[in-house]
């Protein structure tokens, strides 16, 4: 006689069944980032075996700040010569100032005329005031990257470049920044590397009070739309761009750079970059080269972090502020 066989209870394998389909589904998003991932890097290092290919030192540095983590590095610790990317560990040093009190953003900063240099900034310009609250000399030295500000901001409120350079040597962050001290008073903006530099911009950024939202918003706005990675960034209500570049012509080295942060405000996810090249100055054709490296980055990059397409992109070359480069300055 054979005894007849209960059904086996569908309950017995579906929890497990579904069980299977949650895991796979929440793996999909994780292998996914992966492939864009490996997609991101490979057309970064095409990038840079380029720029190598044109003699082009380059150092890269991408980071996911959210994981806290590299995504990309190429000679991180490479020193470049940084140009105007030194105004952001400079503008970390008045951050910190601002909140310990020691600055006020109303606070009005006087200089003389032997401290005007030349450059894009308002306070470069012939006739230009020589006297400015501290929130307009901030701005302009990070939106339209400002010289005589700079000048102003580390000799009258900062106590001169050593002064500057001993604040540096504290920051655990900063092993490779430094201004170039000529003089008590005088000095150029100095070298940094690619690590150094995102590590600055992600200090700057990481508390957002009222006086990082103020540097933020300026350099958002920042008048150079046609160099680097936001000649790339198509108008976007949801990907926002924070970026400082250095550009200079001099002798020692053609420097192109570009450091920033792309925030995505759908998804809630913050990528640092800092892309510096430095090529020869005699080569009609490496820097550019460099040049154009800084799109091809930023250009995968912006994708990356969820960029729409350039189909929709409305950039007008008519309208830049980009100018040329500036030589040396000394500050």
């Amino acid at each position: 006689m054979i005894t007849p066989q209960a059904p086996i209870p569908q309950t017995s394998i579906t929890p497990q069944t579904s069980q299977v389909q949650t895991t796979q589904q929440a793996q999909k998003p994780e292998v996914q980032q992966i492939i864009k991932e490996v997609q991101l890097r490979h057309l970064l290092q095409a990038a840079v075996d380029q720029n190598e290919a044109a003699s082009v030192l380059t150092g890269v540095t991408v980071r996911d700040l959210k994981a806290d983590r590299t995504i990309f590095g190429h000679e991180q610790d490479t020193k470049h010569f940084a140009a105007s990317v030194n105004k952001i560990p400079v503008a970390l040093l008045v951050l910190e100032d601002l909140r310990a009190g020691t600055l006020d953003l109303d606070q009005v900063v006087t200089w003389q005329a032997s401290d005007v240099r030349g450059g894009f900034g308002l306070y470069d310009q012939p006739g230009a005031p020589m006297q400015a609250p501290l929130r307009d000399v901030l701005y302009d030295m990070l939106n339209r990257s400002g010289n005589t500000v700079v000048r102003a901001t580390v000799n009258y409120l900062l106590g001169g470049p050593a002064a500057v350079n001993a604040r540096f040597a504290t920051k655990p962050g900063l092993p490779n920044t430094s201004l170039t001290v000529l003089g008590p008073t005088t000095f150029y903006l100095g070298d940094s590397t690619t690590h150094d530099s995102i590590w600055a911009m992600e200090k700057l950024m990481q508390r957002q009070d009222s006086y990082a939202r103020f540097m933020k918003d300026a350099m958002v706005t920042n008048i150079f739309t046609d160099f680097g990675v936001r000649s790339q960034l198509p108008d976007s209500d949801y990907v926002i761009l924070v970026n400082k570049i250095g550009l200079l012509d001099d002798p020692e080295g053609n420097n192109r750079h570009d450091t920033g942060i792309i925030y995505n405000k759908k998804t809630k996810r913050s990528y640092g970059y800092s892309f510096f090249t430095t090529s020869p100055f005699e080569s009609p054709t490496a820097t550019v080269r460099a040049d154009q490296s800084l799109k091809d980055m930023g250009s995968p990059l912006l994708r990356f972090a969820g960029n729409p397409k350039r189909s929709g992109w409305k950039y007008n070359h008519q309208n830049s502020h980009f100018g040329r480069p500036e030589k040396r300055v000394r500050y």
